[in-house]
């Protein structure tokens, strides 16, 4: 199937930019200061940008996490065996039928997948993509490991998927379906998963934060924006030809920019 989208880097606001970057690094991505943002990158591809603020996190809607997806199982292990043995918290590992995915949270609370696909014609079960959470063969991942060396994110490390929290799940899927022309991949208990190419997904939602959480203000600590490119066909039919650069925000007043073709 012919690819269509192409994640970019997603945007944070944080409240001290130096120690986030430090943890990213420490992580294993690369940090290059650019005036009073910091651009986090894995070979070649920005990943992520810090912006500073001071303002203080509400309880709000915005990042459940942002997932980087690795090229390989055994990338998978090098990175597990690199945050096991430099003592990185981990809270969660798991197996989700299309993919194997350890899980982090940044000092600021911003949650992180790192993840790796398994072969895309075991995705379907009865010809629907099939996602399940179980226990990640943790023996399994670390045992595939290349180097016990690796500190590094590999070149090849992308974004692979970003899971939002949102206040109205039938009002986020809608709006991403009309404008970037996601289509509904599965229903799970209070989350949906949304993607384009049969992918199992670009895009989750979820309401699980509790307490009623209020709109997305801007400049506030968590996300600040993400980027997503189309191929450019796509994104005339849905933009128009005279813009390469469009600005949305969602129900939630999440804001998101879209491209014109794909990233090299």
């Amino acid at each position: 199937m012919k690819k269509t989208i192409q994640l970019g880097a997603v945007h944070i606001n944080a409240n001290d930019v130096a120690k986030l970057a430090a943890y990213y690094e420490n992580l294993g991505l690369d940090a290059v200061k650019k005036d009073d943002t910091v651009e986090l990158k894995a070979g070649s591809r920005t990943l992520l940008v810090l912006h500073p603020t001071s303002h203080t996190r509400r309880h709000e809607v915005g990042l459940y996490h942002f997932a980087l997806l690795l090229p390989s199982r055994a990338d998978l292990g090098n990175f597990l065996y690199h945050v096991a043995s430099s003592r990185i918290p981990v809270s969660g590992a798991s197996d989700h039928h299309v993919s194997e995915a350890i899980y982090l949270t940044d000092p600021e609370g911003n949650g992180i997948e790192v993840y790796r696909d398994k072969a895309e014609d075991t995705w379907k079960v009865n010809g629907e993509v099939y996602m399940e959470t179980v226990a990640m063969d943790v023996d399994g991942v670390l045992a595939s490991r290349s180097t016990e060396q690796a500190k590094k994110f590999p070149e090849g490390t992308v974004m692979g998927h970003i899971h939002l929290h949102v206040q109205n799940l039938e009002d986020s899927a809608k709006h991403y379906h009309e404008t970037v022309g996601l289509e509904k991949i599965l229903n799970y208990p209070g989350a949906l998963f949304y993607a384009r190419d049969g992918y199992h997904h670009h895009l989750g939602m979820n309401t699980w934060l509790g307490g009623r959480p209020e709109k997305k203000e801007d400049g506030y600590p968590g996300l600040r924006y993400f980027t997503v490119y189309l191929d450019a066909s796509v994104f005339t039919d849905l933009f128009g030809e005279d813009v390469d650069q469009v600005e949305r925000r969602d129900p939630n007043n999440i804001l998101y920019k879209v491209y014109r073709g794909f990233q090299a």
